[in-house]
């Protein structure tokens, strides 16, 4: 007797180059593998949750940081504007990655005093 085995066991579950290449960068970055990937992560581009992750990321690989005024929608159509920071950087071996958050400098005046941000203002934050 012949054993069928169904259509959904069939699909496999291995990973692509994308979700490796996903895998490595953040590895390189230096997160963890639990690291929640946000909306419009992709394998070499990764949400951080605020400027001072941003600096851990910075203080462990250096790169270029690049900031961006942009005006943001809520789910209820409420706009505000904020600063898209974003710190591109080259992993040797891997790839070129780019590290974002979002960082509202007039609530958020700390960060004035974080390295990254005062490499960019005085230097334009290229390291590493």
């Amino acid at each position: 007797m012949q054993h069928r085995i169904p259509a959904p066991a069939l699909l496999t579950s291995r990973p692509t180059a994308r979700t490796l290449l996903g895998v490595k960068v953040r590895k390189a970055l230096g997160f963890p593998g639990t690291h929640t990937i946000q909306h419009g992560d992709t394998a070499t581009h990764v949400t951080v949750w605020d400027i001072h992750s941003l600096q851990t990321v910075y203080d462990r690989v250096g790169g270029t940081l690049t900031l961006a005024p942009v005006t943001r929608t809520l789910s209820d159509g409420t706009t505000y504007n904020i600063v898209e920071t974003t710190l591109t950087t080259r992993l040797p071996g891997v790839a070129t990655a780019c590290v974002t958050t979002d960082w509202d400098p007039a609530t958020e005046v700390h960060g004035y005093a974080l390295p990254v941000i005062r490499d960019y203002t005085t230097a334009g934050a290229r390291r590493g």
